[in-house]
Formats: structure tokens, sequence, C-alpha cells
């Protein structure tokens, strides 16, 4: 009965986590209620992942990836290696992939994507390549650079743990080195020569002579006097010489949605037009419209235009503005700018802007003044993807920064201290030097991901204390046992990407875990190598953007669709699962 229940449980956990109908972190907390108020774990086993060592250390190393960031350690490194690529989008493609994937050796996945992006976006206007064709490698090098080292992504972290309550053995901090290597080499291999080629070429207009976007809709008034009053759509120009469509007109309480080219404007009417933003601000000038953004929100009357600057910023997962909209925390009261249109998953959003809820990843156009622009990026979860960059913050302490990284993985590597103790003890050490505020080393812990986590261990244990684990293990060894265990652990990669594509790549290897443990039981081999199997395919997310955040930190800047990471991360899946499950038992043998 109890393994029927946790099944139960399990089944619908994965398709909560799938279709994301609820936040993955309620979710989480829904399963560890659940699982308390049955039975099948105590109240105290129910929240012990709070003080689990591997939530720990994954809330750590935010810590220390944020503390990195705030002194801009890593930004000139980073320009360095850009500056070699040129102008070859093959070499640039390596490049990105390659400092990428370094960096997400040693900081969270999604800074060291953060972090790069504004860089990749610069090399890509200066070589005139579309920012669709290096950003997407941009975020496969910071997933591959993670599976390198034991502190690189959470997946790693948990597997250590998970084995270490399971068998007694651990990872030690360069175990994961040699395979991850491997993949790291046919990864950027595959898209320099293959995968670059399937990989969009979006064309679009400029916001900024330095940088590409996309095209918004963006909400504009016909103000008394304009030359458009009178004039039908196809005699007005805007398409012809503002390359600008008028998608809707609102007219008083009436929406006239994709009106006919004969139809005349009057003064006071609404149009949603779709283009770039260069146009829109054109037409603004020479045809008599007022942005409606700007009427709602008149904060910028007292601004010399020259201080005025146009920008792109897309929101950071920890962005308090997420699941918010601008008229709920007052946006432009509060940060003295305005947005005038908001692009998400590919398209441009068709709806006023102060009614939508943002999600992370959504990329914001925003006008206002430099010095209001570069606050916004440095103080509120936004990353500046126009001229305007947040100004470093601490440059004089980066070396005190870099050497508390370095102590860590030193005192890790050499067992002196565990990953828990030294990781911690490295997150301290930050906010003592000063290289974040306290305030700042809070804020920089994606709180969604440790509670997901927390809340997914005790079905983890749930799944191994009822047996359902150990029946799942013995369907797997049914169906492939007599193919031996190469075969085996090939099945058990393929389960966890496989997941790890719809659901949380941490969640995915808490849920496999156990039914890994208790197949290489069965097989009576060492479970060695299939935590490590597990780990290697819980960060082969490639084939969705949902499936991890720096995908998703990448599809509104690249103007991505969901079906180009299909297209692009399905034969790299494929790949490194076939390399994968034969390198692991060579380097961890059964």
């Amino acid at each position: 009965m109890e393994i029927v229940l946790v099944l139960t449980i399990l089944a619908v956990a994965i398709l909560l986590f799938a279709t994301e109908f609820i936040r993955m972190d309620l979710v989480s907390l829904m399963v560890l209620l659940t699982l308390g108020l049955t039975g099948l774990v105590s109240a105290e086993e129910a929240f012990a992942g709070f003080s689990n060592p591997a939530v720990i250390t994954v809330a750590a190393m935010f810590i220390l990836s944020s503390g990195l960031n705030n002194t801009g350690a890593l930004g000139p490194m980073g320009e360095k290696v850009m500056r070699i690529a040129g102008n070859s989008e093959p070499r640039m493609i390596v490049a990105i992939m390659l400092s990428s994937a370094f960096f997400s050796a040693f900081v969270n996945n999604i800074g060291a994507t953060a972090m790069l992006m504004p860089l990749v976006v610069a090399m890509g206007q200066r070589s005139r390549t579309s920012p669709s064709k290096l950003l997407i490698p941009l975020a496969f090098g910071s997933l591959m650079g993670g599976v390198c080292t034991l502190i690189g992504t959470p997946p790693n972290i948990l597997m250590n743990t998970l084995m270490q309550e399971y068998s007694g053995q651990s990872f030690s901090m360069f175990d994961f080195t040699p395979v991850g290597l491997a993949v790291l080499t046919a990864g950027v291999l595959y898209m320099a020569l293959v995968g670059r080629h399937l990989l969009p070429r979006r064309k679009s207009g400029t916001l900024t002579e330095a940088y590409q976007v996309k095209e918004y809709i963006t909400e504009v008034e016909i103000i008394e006097g304009s030359p458009l009053a009178g004039m039908t759509i196809a005699g007005s120009g805007l398409e012809r010489d503002f390359n600008l469509k008028v998608r809707a007109i609102l007219r008083g309480k009436q929406k006239i949605p994709f009106p006919r080219r004969n139809r005349k404007f009057k003064e006071g009417d609404i149009l949603l037009l779709e283009g770039n933003p260069e146009g829109v601000l054109k037409v603004r000038k020479k045809k008599g419209l007022e942005a409606v953004p700007e009427r709602d929100n008149p904060v910028l009357e007292d601004t010399k235009a020259d201080n005025l600057v146009v920008v792109e910023a897309t929101l950071n997962p920890t962005s308090e503005m997420v699941g918010k909209t601008l008229r709920d925390v007052r946006f432009a009261d509060t940060h003295g700018l305005i947005v005038l249109a908001i692009w998400r998953s590919g398209a441009p959003v068709v709806k006023k802007v102060d009614h939508v809820i943002l999600k992370f990843g959504d990329v914001l156009l925003m006008q206002g003044p430099e010095e209001k622009v570069a606050h916004l990026g440095k103080h509120h979860g936004f990353l500046l993807l126009g001229d305007v960059t947040a100004s470093t913050y601490l440059p004089r302490r980066a070396p005190m920064a870099v050497a508390t990284l370095v102590a860590v993985v030193v005192l890790a590597a050499t067992g002196i201290l565990p990953i828990m103790l030294s990781a911690t003890l490295g997150a301290l050490v930050m906010v003592l030097i000063r290289c974040l505020t306290p305030k700042e080393a809070y804020e920089s812990i994606d709180w969604s991901i440790i509670v997901l986590i927390a809340g997914t261990l005790p079905l983890g244990h749930a799944m191994e204390n009822s047996g359902a684990a150990k029946y799942l293990a013995d369907l797997i060894i049914g169906s492939v046992g007599p193919f031996g265990p190469w075969v085996v652990l090939g099945a058990i990669f393929l389960m966890t990407f496989t997941l790890t594509e719809v659901m949380s790549h941490a969640a995915a290897a808490v849920l496999i875990a156990p039914i890994a443990f208790n197949t290489a039981l069965d097989l009576g081999v060492s479970p060695k190598p299939f935590f490590m199997a597990v780990a290697i395919a819980a960060s082969s997310c490639f084939m969705t953007p949902i499936s991890h955040q720096s995908n998703a930190l990448v599809m509104g800047p690249g103007g991505y669709k969901f079906f180009d990471y299909i297209k692009v991360g399905t034969p790299l899946n494929l790949m490194i699962w076939i390399l994968a499950s034969l390198l692991i038992p060579l380097v961890f043998p059964f």
C-alpha cells in the first residue's frame, strides 16, 4: 500500500513539475507536506531537507557567486577571451562556450551566463553576428562546465551527499572532471561544427548603435493636431517609411484588432504598433504621437533629453519583480523609468505593459536617465543589455573574492574540510571582507531552488524506505538487466535527462537517485558510476528553455522560440547520452 501511495505522489509531482501549473517550489512544499500528513515520513524527516548538507552547500555557492559578480572579478578575464575569438562565428562559439564552462565549473551556472551575456551581445554586434547565433551556445556552455567539478552545479552536490547517505562513499572535488571535460569537448565541437547551422539567424532593427534588438509592440496615442488624424493606415506611411505595423486600434472602449488598411485614424486613437524601437522613436517625432506609458507615468518631464537612454533589460531569477506587474510595484514612480514594451518567449507581448505579470527571462524595453538605468541593473535584479551597464561594484576587492573561491576549492579538494563547511566558510568570508553586504548575500540566494531541493528530498527517502525505489529498479533490471550494467546505466541516464527536460534538474536528480542506488544493489555493482550518471544526465538539459534557468535567461534576449531548443538540443542530448554511458564505467568501474 505504501508503495502505491508513494508512486502516486511521485506521478502527481512529475505531472505538476512538467506542466508548471503550480510553481515548482510550491509543488515541492506540497510533496513535503503530503508525505508528512500521510505518515510516509515523520515530521522531522519531512523538514530535514532544509538542514541537508547539499542544500546548505548550494545556498553557500549562490553567495560565493554573487561575491565574485559584485566585485567584477571575472569580467576582465571574460573580455580577454572574447577579444581573442575574432569575428569568425565558429571561433566565437568555441570561445563563448569555453569561457562560460570555465566560470560555471566554480560559480553558479546562471551567474556565469548573466555575467557573460552583455559581452557576448557586444561581440555579436562587433562582428555583425545575430545574438541568436551566440546566446544558446553561452547557455549550453554553462551547463556543460557545471558538470566538471563537485561544486559546479546543484545535482553534483546533491549526488555526492545522497551517495554518502546511501553507501558511505563520496566524490572528491575533481572526480567529475574527466567525464565532464569529455562532455564539454564533444559539446563544443558539436556546436561549432553542426549546432550553429541549426541555430536561427533572427534579423532585427537596432535599439542603439551598440545592440541589436527584436520587434516590440508599444502603445502610442494620436494627439491633437497629429498629421495622422484622418489618414488611412495605407496612406499614413507607417509601414512604408518606418517599418511599423498597426496590430490594433483602441478607440474609447472599442478595440479594433488587425484593422484593415483603409481604416482611418482619429485623434485620441491609441495604436498598438509592432516594430523595432528605432522606428517607434522616429515616428513619434514626425507624426504627432505620444507613447502611452510616458503619458501615464510622466516621470521624465524634468530630465534633459540628452541624458535619456533607451535600453533593454531582462529579469534575473532573483528579481523582486518576478510574478508582479509594473503597476503593482509602481515601477515608474519608484525607479524613474518608463517601460515602453515587453518581449517574451520569442514574441512581443500584445497587452498594456502595466498589466503584464512579469516572468523570469522577460525582456523590458525601457527609457530613462542613464544613472537610473545603471542603478536598476546594479540593485534590483535586472541584467542590462543596452549601452548602459551597471558599473563594477568593488573592483579593489576582486582579488580577495577570487582568493576566497580558490581557498574554498583547495580546502574541499584536499579533504581538509568537507565541501559544506568550506563553502559556508567562504560565503561568510565574502561578507566579512565586504564583497557583498549581508542583505545582498540573502538576496543572492535563489530561495525557490533551496525550497525545491529541500522539499523534494523527503520524497527520495520515502521512495527508498517504502520499497518504491526498489520496485522501479526491479522493473529496469527486468527490462534491460540481461544486457549488462553498461546498458542499465544508459537506461538510468536516459530516464534522468528525459525528466530534467520538463522539471528542475535538481528535483530530477533527487527522484532518480534512490532508483539508481537500488539498481546498482540489484546488479551487485558499485553505485558510484550510477550516481555519476544521474549527476551528469541531470545537467544535460538542452532540449527545452524550461529545463534550466540558463536556457530561460537567454530565450528573451536571443529571440528564441521553444522549438529552437528542441532542434539544437536534441542531437546534443543524444550524443552526450551515448558518450557518457560509455565513458563513465571506464572512469568509475562497476
